[in-house]
């Protein structure tokens, strides 16, 4: 399902790099971000985004669908919502455990987290709209450039 997954994904533009937990560790060691959202690396740096957004923001996907390339991100938290919306480059960490082939394998996780006013976002790419005269304009509505992590679990 790895390589199914990347390969939908990169169709859409996004750069994939599969790396193990202490690589992605070391990374974000020397990268920053105005915004960081990642519980499984005990990391957080969350800020309130204006509509003027922000220049780059790393979270951390629930689930990946191979047949599409998507990843599915609980969004409840407004702030988090802002985030993968309005950063101009959105990086993505997906741990390789919960790449799943195809959306209805995610029903149930779907089912618990709208039953109460939930927030899903699925994230294929960065923004792509075209005009009439098939223009096209990246990150309209939403990031200009999406990366995704993909992690070996330990």
């Amino acid at each position: 399902m790895l390589n199914d997954f990347i390969k939908q994904s990169e169709l859409v533009g996004n750069k994939n790099e599969v790396l193990d937990f202490d690589s992605m560790k070391k990374y974000l060691d020397n990268n920053d971000y105005e915004f960081i959202f990642l519980p499984s690396f005990k990391l957080e740096k969350v800020i309130d985004i204006g509509k003027e957004g922000i220049s780059s923001a790393i979270v951390e996907a629930d689930y990946g669908i191979a047949e599409t390339g998507t990843v599915v991100i609980d969004s409840k938290d407004i702030l988090l919502r802002k985030a993968t919306c309005l950063a101009e480059k959105l990086d993505i960490i997906l741990f390789k455990s919960k790449i799943l082939k195809k959306l209805e394998d995610i029903s149930s996780f779907l089912k618990e987290k709208t039953e109460n006013d939930g927030y899903v976002a699925f994230i294929t790419g960065a923004s792509r709209t075209a005009d009439i005269e098939r223009v096209l304009t990246i990150g309209v509505h939403g990031p200009c450039e999406t990366n995704i992590f993909i992690i070996e679990d330990k």
